[in-house]
């Protein structure tokens, strides 16, 4: 249900903090060598219960002349580096040496959010956390035109078995880290390590992995086989699809909805594939980690409410809803959102989301009546993907690109200012 269906938790202020490196240079080849240096991520997870011990190792040379993170006292401690560091007022200035190089810190893994259950859990047989929120956000200055080449290895508790991501990861147990949307290298996205069990399905462009802890109830085949039944229909929305998806499933004490982030995305596996009003919180989540859209200040009502809206067009495209069915879904949310007067402002409620899906459903109406069918809401959601972060504005030039003229529905009462 959209009220238990978030993915903002990546942009969460008490959240683990973010890793959002930005490198202040220009792009250049990634196959010029002299520009090119390793990076490395050694995360511990013997260090204690609680805290993770994370180390950043930089290559020789690396061209990088400071890292300036951004530090959280309440999960950030001992911080040790060599080279110049200056810790003052939160935050702790890295000069790094030209030769061998390193940070490290102590993270505190477990984060229990203010409404209840855990979105980060270490236990005695498993731990579930996000790569960006091993070490703090940090801006990162050097010499023109480097880039690195980063890695991420892990230190495991005797007895666990592996460590599971949306990243690919070699024979070695070592995972690479490119990302092609960053000059700097960063582990993003869920991962899962412990005494695992895993189901997967390698297709000809995309692995996906189902895993959660052993010995929990967990339905790995159904989510794996539901996916699969409804993989065709959510190509035809989004087009190419990542080369891995990595979904977390786990019970109580983690929080009881599903929460989406780079290839990755994670369920409570209490929660239904399919909801009684006929509303997906697997696929709600799904269709942020395949599209990766957010919504610019003000308009969260974009990404959510297009994700709840393909939550079930989804599943009535792909043949697990009626059209019957389909019409009960709208007119469900349809009475949940009877109160919504705005969508715009700050994070899409339940019942905001609910209607923003409703007038999505709208708006691919528009979209087909205007072009003969030749075009739909598919072809707007594979423009925004390009775009990423999407505005109001944004999306009524893509529309209006689309179907030659101007959006009635997009000039709704409810995206008034």
């Amino acid at each position: 249900m959209p009220a238990a269906s978030q993915h903002r938790l990546l942009l969460n202020p008490l959240a683990l903090v973010s890793l959002a490196l930005v490198f202040l240079t220009a792009p250049l080849a990634y196959g010029d060598s002299d520009k090119v240096y390793t990076l490395d991520y050694r995360v511990d997870l013997t260090h204690s219960d609680e805290h993770a011990l994370v180390r950043v190792e930089l290559g020789d040379d690396s061209g990088v002349s400071e890292i300036d993170f951004n530090l959280d006292e309440a999960f950030h401690s001992e911080v040790k580096a060599n080279g110049e560091l200056e810790l003052e007022d939160g935050r702790a200035r890295w000069q790094p040496p030209a030769k061998d190089a390193w940070l490290s810190l102590e993270v505190k893994i477990p984060h229990k959010r203010d409404s209840g259950g855990f979105d980060a859990l270490r236990e005695d047989d498993f731990a579930i956390f996000r790569g960006d929120d091993l070490i703090p956000s940090a801006s990162v200055r050097g010499r023109k035109g480097v880039e690195s080449r980063a890695t991420l290895h892990f230190t495991l508790p005797n007895g666990w078995n592996s460590v599971n991501s949306g990243w690919e990861k070699t024979a070695d147990g070592t995972f690479k880290i490119d990302n092609p949307e960053r000059r700097f290298d960063r582990p993003t996205g869920w991962f899962i390590a412990g005494k695992l069990g895993t189901r997967r399905e390698r297709l000809p462009d995309t692995h996906i992995a189902v895993s959660g802890p052993a010995g929990e109830d967990l339905r790995r085949m159904d989510v794996l086989s539901f996916v699969m039944l409804n993989w065709a229909t959510l190509k035809e929305v989004v087009g190419e699809t990542p080369p891995k998806i990595l979904m977390v499933m786990a019970g109580d004490p983690m929080w009881r909805g599903g929460l989406s982030g780079p290839n990755s995305l994670f369920v409570h596996s209490g929660r239904p594939m399919v909801s009684e009003n006929g509303t997906s919180t697997l696929l709600h989540e799904l269709m942020h980690t395949l599209t990766r859209i957010s919504g610019a200040k003000g308009d969260d009502w974009i990404a959510e409410g297009l994700a709840e809206y393909y939550s079930y067009t989804v599943l009535h495209r792909a043949g697990g809803l009626t059209d019957d069915r389909l019409e009960r879904v709208k007119s469900w949310l349809t009475d949940w959102s009877k109160d919504i007067k705005q969508l715009r402002g700050g994070a899409s409620s339940g019942e905001r989301t609910a209607r923003a899906a409703l007038l999505f459903g709208e708006l691919d109406a528009e979209i087909r009546e205007r072009t003969d069918d030749d075009k739909s809401l598919d072809n707007a959601t594979r423009a925004m993907m390009k775009l990423g972060e999407v505005s109001l504005a944004q999306l009524r030039d893509i529309v209006e690109e689309l179907t030659g003229e101007p959006s009635k529905v997009l000039t709704s009462e409810l995206l008034e200012d």
